[in-house]
């Protein structure tokens, strides 16, 4: 296997790898929000005072490349808001739900008979049906992401079983779990795709994962723990020794790339029926009593999240949705838990950075650590003094927003900021 230039060899605490998954208990109240993926936003389906049961439809869109929003336990709905706070600093609308503690089900549309036998049109109906996402960096609509892939010359299959950031490690410990079913979720992606080759990427010899996979055109292979690895992008590259073209995806090389997690929503959706109502990610830093792996249901406000875990140590200085490189710093623990939840980290008062002032003197240590292999330096400069279209000159659109700049400039400057701003600014641009 070959590998990425740049990125970062960290050494860190994995204890946290040895941690089982954790069930969190139901909160008060659930803020379940309208718009979990890259797309249309769904149109609530229930109104104010409805009662409502876990799995029922609640959202819905007619565009083509939405999936529903389902509720994630029994109750009534408090409220349908339309600015509801998002991760990554807009608003979307949310229904609000007070469950009743019965935690009742509608009947699942189970998979009658082999699932095995159904057609690829009628697997990606269920998935649909069941609300997947790709639970990436890019929350895609599922059925979106397998449909563009079908349409190409897909070959081959590559399961993600490396965690997106260190500190984080809830993609292994499904790895460990829930061995049997992540073997049995790709063999329906198989079937979808109709690919004749499949790798499973890990940071780590799994004993387990080897037992269970016993199909002869699966490989599983264990790279570098170098970050940022789990990229698409990388992972390509490591694997196949292909690269990604720019703004292009891993389909136009004729891979298609989906995580652990998903798998595991795939193989739910099609044999038993079940939507997407809960997501599975690690609570991390120093600025939490207990760190976990938790397995949370949809709509689960932070604040319960933390309290779960023993409250904050300390004062906090930074709540991080992802991880502590490639995350984003929210102002409020009423942040809900979604489709796009990839992790929780908390960093105490003590540990921040302090942003400098001081200029760049040109030192080279961002360009080394550049997986993308672009300036940094210079793209972050172009973009703070409002400068975009030069910054898109330099390749501004094929930073892979890992943070490795930012994380090694020994002159504390927040280049990676630098460069997310420009990319919104750029987006907004286009929008107009």
């Amino acid at each position: 296997m070959s590998t990425f230039s740049g990125g970062l060899l960290l050494s860190f605490d994995k204890t946290i790898q040895d941690k089982s998954i954790e069930q969190v208990p139901l909160p008060k109240k659930m803020v379940i929000p309208l718009k979990q993926y890259v797309g249309v936003p769904c149109e609530a389906k229930v109104k104010k005072g409805d009662e409502v049961r876990a799995g029922q439809v609640i959202g819905e869109s007619a565009n083509p490349n939405s999936i529903p929003t389902h509720a994630t336990t029994s109750g009534k709905v408090a409220d349908i808001v339309k600015k509801s706070p998002h991760y990554k600093g807009d608003y979307v609308p949310a229904v609000i739900i007070e469950p009743d503690g019965k935690d009742e089900w509608i009947e699942l549309p189970k998979a009658s008979g082999d699932y095995l036998q159904k057609s690829p049109d009628d697997l990606l109906n269920l998935i649909r049906q069941a609300g997947v996402a790709d639970f990436d960096v890019d929350s895609i609509p599922l059925p979106t992401k397998l449909g563009q892939a079908k349409e190409k010359s897909i070959n081959t299959l590559i399961i993600n079983g490396i965690d997106i950031e260190p500190f984080l490690a809830s993609r292994y410990r499904l790895l460990v779990e829930r061995t049997q079913d992540i073997a049995s979720g790709i063999e329906i992606l198989k079937k979808i795709l109709g690919v004749s080759t499949i790798y499973i990427a890990v940071s780590e010899d799994i004993p387990a994962l080897r037992s269970a996979i016993t199909q002869n055109a699966t490989r599983i292979v264990t790279l570098k723990a170098k970050f940022p690895q789990a990229l698409e992008k990388l992972l390509v590259k490591s694997i196949l020794n292909k690269e990604i073209p720019p703004e292009g995806t891993a389909s136009d090389i004729g891979a298609s790339i989906h995580d652990v997690e998903t798998v595991l929503a795939v193989l739910e959706a099609v044999r038993d029926g079940k939507p997407v109502i809960e997501k599975v990610f690690t609570l991390a830093g120093d600025g939490v009593n207990s760190p976990k792996n938790l397995r949370a249901r949809i709509g689960t406000p932070i604040d319960h999240i933390v309290q779960y875990s023993g409250g904050f140590r300390g004062t906090p200085g930074k709540l991080i949705i992802g991880g502590p490189l490639m995350g984003i710093a929210q102002y409020t623990t009423e942040i809900p838990v979604t489709k796009e939840t990839l992790g929780l980290f908390i960093q105490p008062e003590a540990e921040l950075t302090i942003i400098s002032t001081q200029k760049c003197f040109n030192c080279g240590m961002c360009v080394r650590a550049c997986p993308a292999r672009l300036l940094p330096h210079v793209i972050s400069a172009y973009c703070e003094i409002g400068e975009f279209e030069k910054a898109q000159d330099y390749y501004l659109s094929c930073c892979m927003d890992c943070g490795c700049c930012s994380y090694v400039c020994p002159a504390k400057i927040p280049l990676f900021h630098w460069i997310k701003y420009g990319k919104l600014q750029i987006a907004k641009r286009v929008e107009e």
